[in-house]
């Protein structure tokens, strides 16, 4: 029988707070909920996880899809879309909390590693019996960092090391994804499926008011059907425009009249100056090359049905969407020839090597010299080139779940706290051993906790609780808690473990490292192998940051929590060190 399923669709709700276009990751996601909210209504459910109250609320199927819609019928000139999307955000943010039961599934196909205590919320109910299903777009971030800015890049990393810890079943999207998640990732014993996104446009036809639209557009650029080849994808150094550029220039002079304009669409992304620049400096901005966004899906599938080819040299992707989009659209791409983008396009794409500018020169002049050979090429994608359903897909996930063996780890378990170990509850760096990234992070409780920082996290109110386990069999346990008071006048504390309060600290400001005996918790233990610790903490005071004269900081801030490090009788060199770095001001 299928399970419960309960699919979030946070990540697609807070992205429409952007604009009503969606690309990557977010067109994904809002193809498969169209298709999981046509399922059995009483086994499927959609829910967003509100950020004020770190908790999930319940929405309609009627709501979800009716946002989706409203988006994609979105044009300018009216009502503004921030309008429209408060109305629905309104609704969403009120609707009433889930209550999620044993054996239910989360399954999340968006990203939600900017979603602030996320993990902490997930682990709470993992200890419920709660499962998880994620899907995995791609590890980029994890094995060329370059390509990002450094704090995407810290997200994402403790994003897959939390999927590590906390997933039940991880969907990848290829071959070459679940490849790159065993390898960097390296998770235990977890059931890693692939669940490839070849899929058709949501509508097999354009309507006429899109046709109309995209071919005023081309007029507009002084453009004309068959004398433009289309580059879809976001403007970033990863996508690989600048080469394109420079092999456009090559072009306009050896082709002359018979080169043809290259139209980028995409949103303007990370590092993209350089691209624009570089366009604009050699002459073909607005001339020979055309950047746009915010298109329409029904315009978009218009200028990918009126381009001569497309064009996809990404130095490296999960998957390939656009490539998958151009085929399904019956034209030809021509395609880096890295990481997934083989199996986004199969025998039907062009391959080339997207370092090598000549590679890609000599790719584009065999179809603009020979007219017959890419219209052939095309005929072959229309006639041959079968994609998937996005219904089928759908339906793939669901079948994977409802075949998913059943949870036989401990729910109720707290995480374990190694003794002589370092935990930060601040990201400081990129994860690198996935295996123990030694987050404290893991150990937070409770809707106390915003989203970690560089060093430390902050705490929403007067109290908020930690939880973890240690070995009975370290003799004369103690951990040191390393705090933060809040911004502001002094605040002292109550310290409390396991709902016993050990200690008080007095007033004051900055840092604080607090020691916890837990020698008579570990006497009392009862005989079992580990010992369940849960440390609470509750702070005089809050700040209200809107009352700081020159704060940009609208959050109520409580204690700041930096690290934890734990010691037993035996740990006289670790003590010494800690100790030193204490004294030092290393940590």
């Amino acid at each position: 029988t299928m399970p419960r399923v309960s699919f979030e669709v946070s990540d697609l709700f807070y992205f429409y707070a952007t604009g009503n276009t969606v690309t990557g990751i977010q067109r994904v996601q809002q193809e498969l909920c169209v298709q999981f909210a046509k399922q059995d209504q009483a086994h499927c459910e959609f829910v967003i996880y509100d950020r004020n109250v770190q908790k999930w609320r319940s929405v309609s199927k009627e709501w979800l899809l009716s946002l989706i819609e409203a988006a994609r019928a979105f044009r300018p000139g009216g009502e503004p879309w921030s309008s429209i999307y408060e109305v629905y955000a309104k609704r969403a943010l009120t609707a009433p909390l889930k209550q999620f039961d044993p054996g239910e599934w989360l399954t999340n196909v968006g990203a939600s590693w900017a979603l602030a205590s996320y993990f902490v919320q997930v682990r709470q109910l993992r200890r419920r019996g709660v499962r998880l299903a994620v899907f995995c777009h791609d590890l980029i971030p994890a094995r060329h960092p370059a390509y990002f800015d450094h704090i995407h890049t810290i997200e994402h990393t403790y994003w897959l090391a939390q999927i590590r810890e906390t997933a039940d079943v991880v969907f990848c999207n290829s071959e070459s994804t679940r490849r790159d998640y065993l390898e960097i990732v390296k998770p235990p014993s977890q059931p890693v499926a692939v669940c490839r996104l070849d899929a058709t446009w949501a509508k097999d036809h354009i309507s006429p008011e899109a046709d109309v639209a995209a071919t005023e557009l081309l007029s507009d650029l002084s453009v004309f059907d068959d004398e433009f080849v289309l580059c879809v994808g976001t403007i970033e150094p990863r996508k690989n425009h600048l080469t394109l550029i420079h092999v456009w220039d090559k072009l306009r002079h050896t082709h002359l009249n018979g080169c043809p304009k290259l139209i980028c669409v995409g949103r303007i992304g990370w590092k993209s100056d350089a691209v624009i620049s570089q366009a604009k400096a050699l002459g073909l901005l607005n001339s020979q090359i055309h950047f746009l966004s915010g298109l329409s899906d029904d315009v978009l599938q218009a200028l990918y049905r009126k381009c001569l080819f497309t064009m996809y040299v990404s130095y490296y992707e999960g998957w390939g969407l656009p490539i998958t989009e151009s085929l399904a659209a019956g034209k030809l791409c021509i395609a880096g020839g890295n990481s997934a983008l083989r199996e986004a396009g199969s025998n039907y794409a062009v391959y080339v090597d997207e370092r090598s500018e000549t590679s890609i020169y000599e790719a584009i002049c065999r179809f603009l010299d020979n007219r017959g050979a890419l219209n052939e090429a095309n005929a072959r994608v229309r006639r041959d080139y079968r994609p998937r359903a996005w219904e089928d897909i759908a339906r793939e996930i669901t079948v994977t779940l409802r075949d998913a063996p059943s949870d036989e780890r401990p729910t109720a378990s707290l995480p374990i706290l190694d003794i002589n170990t370092f935990y930060r509850f601040g990201r400081p760096e990129p994860v690198k051993t996935f295996d123990h990234p030694r987050a404290a992070e893991i150990f937070c409780l409770g809707q106390a906790w915003y989203q970690p920082e560089s060093w430390g996290t902050w705490t929403a109110r007067e109290a908020a609780e930690i939880g973890f386990r240690i070995s009975t069999a370290n003799p004369r346990p103690t951990v040191f808690l390393g705090l933060s008071s809040p911004p502001g006048p002094p605040a002292s504390l109550i310290i409390a473990v396991n709902g016993k309060q050990i200690k008080t600290v007095g007033e004051f400001t900055g840092r604080k490292v607090v020691r916890i005996s837990l020698e008579e918790e570990r006497q009392h233990a009862g005989g079992g192998t580990f010992l369940p610790v849960r440390i609470r903490v509750t702070a005089s005071r809050i700040q209200n940051m809107r009352e700081i004269e020159g704060s940009n900081d609208e959050r109520m801030l409580g204690v700041a929590y930096l690290f934890i490090v734990g010691f037993d009788q035996t740990s006289m060199a670790e003590r010494l060190e800690f100790l030193e770095q204490v004294v030092a001001d290393e940590i």
